[in-house]
Parts: structure tokens; C-alpha cells; sequence
């Protein structure tokens, strides 16, 4: 968990530390980076460290949290013609935090994007729900699911090689999709 305030002091403490983890991060896989490494590559005090993070996973959820944030102010002030062209601003801005998105695939911690994406559930919503008349727990549902995608759409473009553009991972999600909602239809013949 980590317990970063909105205080100026804290804020920037929490940057340095990422900035530091990231150098790390190009030196050595995450779980063999310690807090002593990033305080050595961040210039920031072990107690600093522990105020505001319990672990070096924590760090990583952060920055993911806060990437949501700034996502979320950039939608707010954003018009999207087409729920395609909000879904590819959504792809794009994910695959342009390619060290963030390899460091967390590389580490098998992609988790950390779909707990990001649960703990903004609301933005989730917003994205693909809107007006879509569900109930709270199918909207639950959709959320979750829908949640498991970009985890797995980073992991697969990062192994690879982080080549394809954001048009081509959209084209081979609705693909993707179109042909699981074609085995559940024919599925639920069955039953």
C-alpha cells in the first residue's frame, strides 16, 4: 500500500522515488531491485521511503494510479467522436509508458495495471458502459473482464518487441473478442 498525501513534499518525494526505481529498473529485474537501491538512485531517505511506500510493488501501483488520474482529467477535457477513437486514446496512452508497461510484463506484475484499473473502476465505466442499462453487478462483471484486457494486451505486446500500433492491438481485440462471443453463442446452444 502506499500512502502518498497531496502535500508538495510528499508528491515529489514520490516522484524522485519513481524516477529512481526507473533507473533501477534498466539496471536489473524489479524483484531484485531493493529499497536501498532506489534510495541510493533517488537521493531519498529509507524512512522517506517507508513513509510513503511498503514495498517497491507499491511504487509501481502509484505511478499506475496516477497515470490513471491524468488520464482521467485528459477525458474530462477531451471530445471523442466514436467510442473507437476513446479506445485507442486509452491503448495509445497506455503503450506510451512503455518502461512502466515492459518493467511490469518483464516481472510478470501486469496485476498491478489490472488492480490500477479496478481501484478506477468509474473511468472503466465511463469508457465502455455509459449508457448501457445494467445492473450493478453485471456492470461489475464488465468491469472486471474488461479490466483483464489491457494486462494481457501489455503483456503480449511487450513479448512482441512493442511493434504494434495502437490501431492493430484495437483491430486484434475486437477480433479477439468477436471470436470468444462466437464460441459462447455456439456454446450456450448446447446447453
Amino acid at each position: 500500500m502506499y500512502h502518498v498525501s497531496k502535500d508538495k513534499r510528499a508528491v515529489k518525494s514520490a516522484e524522485l522515488i519513481w524516477q529512481g526505481l526507473k533507473a533501477c529498473m534498466k539496471e536489473k529485474e524489479i524483484k531484485r531491485i531493493r529499497v536501498a537501491d532506489i534510495n541510493e538512485k533517488s537521493y531519498i531517505s529509507r524512512a522517506t521511503f517507508y513513509r510513503l511506500f511498503d514495498s517497491v510493488e507499491d511504487v509501481l501501483a502509484y505511478e499506475c494510479d496516477l497515470l490513471f488520474e491524468q488520464m482521467q482529467n485528459e477525458v474530462a477535457n477531451k471530445h471523442f467522436p466514436t467510442s473507437r477513437d476513446l479506445f485507442l486514446f486509452f491503448i495509445r496512452w497506455w503503450i506510451d509508458q512503455k518502461e512502466l508497461m515492459m518493467g511490469l510484463s518483464d516481472n510478470h506484475l501486469t496485476h498491478i495495471i489490472f488492480d490500477a484499473h479496478m481501484r478506477h473502476a468509474d473511468l472503466v465505466k465511463a469508457i465502455i458502459i455509459k449508457d448501457a442499462a445494467l445492473s450493478k453487478d453485471e456492470e461489475e462483471y464488465l468491469v472486471s473482464i474488461l479490466s483483464c484486457i489491457l494486462p494481457a494486451v501489455t503483456d503480449v505486446w511487450c513479448k512482441h518487441g512493442q511493434k504494434e500500433s495502437a490501431e492493430t492491438i484495437y483491430r486484434m481485440v475486437i477480433d479477439s473478442l468477436s471470436v470468444i462471443t462466437g464460441a459462447l453463442n455456439e456454446a450456450s446452444g448446447d446447453v
